[in-house]
């Protein structure tokens, strides 16, 4: 009896993972996977899913002497390891009651209601604080320990007792057994989002890389200041073709590789040197540098510094005020890299957009930066907007 019940909980959890999968194809589904932030809007579509997959669930359940032999909890659990509890709490309230009331005089009505309840709130805890990776593993304990408070609650509520014993013993094999199903569902969900956004973060990146090689207008303003510093001083003149040939040398070597940190901050400082020539007073720099062996993606600080020129510093009514920081620190086994500066700030609108994938083009170093990020480090920039200006950060591992 054992078996059979297992067999059909197993055939069920399989058709919840298929209908899962059809839905995810859908072009609303495409755009929310894309997004790395989801927003009120996101989360209400997929709790609705997930929600309506867990009455399904319900529905397309085995009873047996008054209970509901169902794929609920593994609905549940599935929308709160890969979405948080903005999803599984919802779910699991609403399929919860929808269970109450589908049979409000079944013996395990309220067990099912609490514990329905109890693995929202619980898969939802788990969200952001465990590896992608051991998302399905947590997904599994997570489902078990949720379906043995469904048990637990049946044998001290279900009366009489030995028809609550008999339930117990002939569903709780295939209840268990059945929240692999967790595992499974995660695991693909996980797969196609993984490899859906490394290749299209990876042509994405290697456009933008490109893109970035050689800024013309940044080339044209370097020559123009170069001419000008020839006729009242031409040795300064003599040091920032040295600091343009350094940084052209970095953007025609660029490849992807890693470098040491040094030979990075040496393409930044001969940016710095170019744009200081050319704005004067109004470029503050202050370098707080760690001695470090740390390596890192090229062309990766100097993008951060140009943004903060150019939509930090310039915009600002009293540029001489202007400052930027740029910092390499060793925090334990890990390096910050971090630029900041006291200018206007940023516009919460770019850092939305960055997150979303919706970079409008004049922002693309900056994207193309949190891009490369992610795919080395699994997690992009941080950007935050300051009182004063804005700072940008990163973390690498030595």
């Amino acid at each position: 009896m054992k078996e059979s019940y297992l067999m059909i909980l197993l055939e069920k959890a399989s058709l919840i993972v298929v209908l899962f999968l059809l839905i995810s194809k859908l072009k609303i589904f495409k755009r929310i996977f894309e997004k790395e932030k989801y927003d009120k809007k996101d989360l209400f579509v997929i709790a609705t899913v997930f929600t309506l997959l867990s009455i399904l669930g319900t529905y397309n359940g085995v009873v047996y002497k008054g209970s509901i032999l169902n794929t609920r909890i593994i609905t549940i659990v599935s929308g709160g390891i890969l979405f948080g509890p903005f999803v599984s709490i919802p779910a699991g309230i609403i399929s919860g009651l929808h269970r109450f009331l589908m049979y409000p005089e079944s013996m395990t009505a309220t067990p099912c209601f609490i514990s329905s309840i109890c693995a929202g709130i619980l898969s939802g805890l788990f969200y952001k604080k465990i590896p992608v990776k051991l998302r399905g593993i947590y997904g599994i304990l997570v489902g078990m320990i949720s379906e043995n408070i469904t048990i637990i609650l049946i044998y001290f509520l279900s009366k009489p007792t030995d028809l609550a014993l008999d339930i117990i013993h002939t569903i709780y094999l295939p209840l268990i057994a059945g929240q692999l199903g967790i595992g499974f569902m995660v695991s693909i969900v996980n797969t196609i989002e993984k490899d859906k956004k490394d290749i299209e973060d990876r042509k994405k990146a290697e456009m933008s890389a490109l893109q970035r090689q050689i800024n013309p207008h940044f080339i044209f303003n370097a020559l123009n200041t170069i001419a000008s510093f020839i006729r009242f001083d031409p040795q300064k003149a003599r040091d920032l073709i040295i600091s343009l040939s350094t940084y052209l040398r970095h953007n025609l070597e660029f490849n992807d590789s890693l470098i040491d940190v040094e030979k990075e901050m040496e393409q930044v400082r001969s940016y710095i040197d170019i744009e200081q020539a050319r704005f004067g007073n109004s470029l503050n720099i202050v370098y707080d540098i760690d001695k470090t062996d740390v390596k890192i993606p090229s062309l990766i600080i100097q993008p951060l510094v140009e943004n903060a020129i150019i939509h930090g510093i310039l915009p600002m009514d009293n540029k001489s005020e202007g400052q930027i920081k740029i910092s390499v620190k060793n925090i334990d086994s890990k390096v910050k890299i971090s630029v900041q500066d006291n200018g206007v700030g940023i516009d919460q609108n770019v850092i939305d957009n960055l997150y979303s994938g919706n970079m409008p083009e004049n922002k693309i170093g900056l994207y193309n930066v949190h891009l490369r990020i992610k795919l080395y480090y699994h997690k992009g920039l941080e950007i935050k907007k300051l009182a004063r200006g804005t700072l940008i950060e990163f973390y690498v591992w030595r």
